[in-house]
């Protein structure tokens, strides 16, 4: 039994020191020899997209395509990574490397994993932040959830005269006005570029469930501003606001009790 768990522990070690020893990275280029350079794990992209070489070297002889697994995040605040895309990578006549273009056209942390045809994974997970590039934003109507990586969300019990009272995230029911003060701050002075908010409330205590949901007019060029929004009921919230295009802006917890 003993001989046993110290073969299959072996073998444990065996498989994922052979892992550690391949290689999955992107890069700007690579010779006939298997050098590449310009491997980064954070990247800047057009809002057309760009390419780069997505890269695999192995310790071992790769006799077949290596087929790709590309995981990314849909918005800065949900670290959740969700399936995006495949492909394959195709190896060179040495079979010490595959390599295969890809174009990257959307922002977001990406996860790419490799796996032979086996569907046994072949080497560590690759990790990439991939961003647009900042002069992008300088078109009138283009933004992408990353363009409102500054924004934040305060909750307020009231306003007077543009003045905002009462910050918090916890806040008393009451039987005729449950409003509370929802203020949002672009905070590098970035206009909003949208003519509404459109406001989505969940319940945190209840597998996500929409509670209800609000529009906003508001101007465009502000950077600041502030909305009513009104939960009528006890217990936690959370609070999403969304532009025109349903882009992501952000979002904030709050309780009600």
């Amino acid at each position: 039994m003993l001989f046993r768990l110290f073969i299959v522990i072996s073998l444990f070690f065996l498989t994922n020191h052979l892992n550690a020893q391949n290689k999955l990275l992107l890069c700007t280029e690579y010779d006939q020899n298997g050098n590449y350079k310009g491997a980064y794990d954070e990247w800047r992209i057009g809002k057309g997209g760009n390419f780069m070489y997505l890269f695999y070297e192995s310790s071992t002889p790769i006799n077949d395509t290596v087929f790709v697994m590309i995981y990314k995040t849909f918005n800065r605040k949900d670290t959740s990574l969700m399936e995006y895309d495949h492909y394959y990578l195709v190896p060179d006549v040495s079979k010490k490397f595959a390599v295969n273009k890809y174009i990257f056209t959307k922002s977001g942390k990406y996860k790419i994993s490799v796996y032979d045809r086996n569907n046994k994974q072949i080497a560590q997970p690759y990790v990439a932040d991939i961003s647009l590039i900042e002069s992008d934003y300088s078109d009138e109507h283009f933004v992408d959830t990353w363009y409102y990586k500054t924004s934040e969300i305060k909750f307020y019990e009231s306003v007077v005269n543009d003045s905002m009272i009462g910050k918090n995230t916890v806040f008393n029911y009451k039987t005729s006005n449950n409003n509370v003060i929802l203020r949002i701050e672009q905070q590098n002075k970035q206009p909003f570029k949208t003519r509404h908010f459109y406001c989505k409330i969940y319940s945190a205590d209840n597998c996500h469930e929409l509670i209800g949901t609000d529009t906003y007019y508001i101007d465009e060029n502000w950077h600041w501003t502030y909305v009513s929004v009104n939960i009528n009921q006890k217990g936690k919230f959370i609070v999403e606001l969304y532009n025109d295009d349903d882009v992501f802006i952000n979002s904030a917890q709050l309780e009600i009790r």
